[in-house]
């Protein structure tokens, strides 16, 4: 008899087919915890992800809202520790950034492309079918966890995959992005909530 049939009693097919078709949860949030140096104490409050697994093409169009809680030690620690690197800056994120996480330019061009391509005129701008910039910015800032009033923020890319492909702080507003794991260390709560968001 097989060792994979013998120790669990399911043929190893079935063994297989559990694995892939179970739930990211665990494997997201050990990403998260590790790519920002959580402690394990904290506690997960709070962990969405969406889809839950992957499909024909992967985990396509991710979005991932966690919330950790951290005891007043720990986070004033993690806090000062934040504060002496160059990657986290304070709270109110910069419209620059917001602009550039909801890659409204990227979009704005998508749709003038779309509609130079086609035969019909594009609809009025403000439409449902052709929103302005500034509906695309109130937009994606409503579907971002609230910022809180005092802490830092951070924001990390990989271009691709972005749970399994070494990310980068994003430093400077200067290009769209099409994947981001924003960060937010929220000092009332001492809370670290972290959105991530991918259009892959």
């Amino acid at each position: 008899m097989p060792v994979a049939q013998r120790k669990t009693g399911l043929p190893l097919v079935a063994v297989v087919v559990s694995l892939v078709g179970c739930d990211h949860r665990l494997t997201d949030e050990v990403v998260l915890r590790r790519e920002f140096d959580i402690p394990t104490e904290a506690a997960a409050i709070h962990f969405e992800a969406r889809p839950k697994e992957s499909g024909w093409f992967g985990r396509e169009g991710l979005r991932i809202n966690a919330t950790f809680q951290l005891t007043a030690a720990d986070f004033n620690h993690y806090l000062a520790d934040a504060k002496r690197t160059s990657g986290w800056k304070p709270l109110p994120i910069p419209l620059s950034f917001l602009r550039r996480m909801a890659a409204i330019e990227t979009s704005k061009a998508a749709q003038y492309w779309h509609h130079q391509s086609g035969a019909s005129p594009p609809p009025p701008e403000g439409s449902i079918y052709n929103p302005s910039e500034q509906q695309l910015l109130t937009a994606f800032i409503k579907s971002l966890p609230p910022q809180p009033t005092s802490g830092l923020f951070q924001i990390r890319t990989a271009g691709d995959d972005i749970m399994h492909t070494v990310k980068r702080v994003y430093h400077l507003p200067d290009h769209d992005l099409n994947d981001f794991m924003l960060a937010l260390l929220n000092a009332n709560k001492k809370q670290i909530v972290i959105r991530v968001k991918t259009s892959y």
